[in-house]
């Protein structure tokens, strides 16, 4: 069978991978600051930190955010996991790399989150020193 020769999925296949996309989990840290949204595949899909979260040292921040990030990603998986039919369950080489990749892209999306966090933050604190000089 050719690549243009795939099979068509079944209704239920089709719905299960509609399902499986549009499925979200929300999770939140630092006492509800910083939300974080991921979809069935563990990708980040929203980030909300509430600008008071900017008084917190760089570090917490960063550490707010992998919290709430792994608390959604669990908790994706787990519904994820549930949502799947018996016969998708059978682990096979080409799912295990499959989710590796989906584990490798979500580590990596989440990395440039927290640079990019930890960059905001450390503007801010330049910022805010600034303005106490005054």
């Amino acid at each position: 069978m050719t690549e243009s020769e795939e099979p068509m999925a079944s209704p239920d296949e089709a719905d299960f991978l509609d399902r499986f996309a549009e499925l979200r989990e929300v999770a939140t840290a630092a006492g509800g600051l910083v939300k974080v949204e991921v979809d069935g595949t563990s990708d980040l899909v929203g980030l909300v930190i509430d600008p008071r979260a900017m008084r917190l040292a760089s570090e917490e921040l960063a550490a707010a955010v992998r919290e709430a990030f792994g608390r959604a990603r669990a908790a994706a998986q787990e519904r994820a996991m549930q949502a799947v039919p018996d016969v998708l369950r059978q682990e096979t080489p080409e799912l295990t790399a499959m989710l590796r990749d989906i584990e490798a892209d979500a580590r990596g999306n989440m990395n440039e989150i927290l640079l990019a966090a930890n960059e905001l933050t450390a503007r801010l604190d330049r910022l805010m020193r600034q303005g106490n000089q005054r």
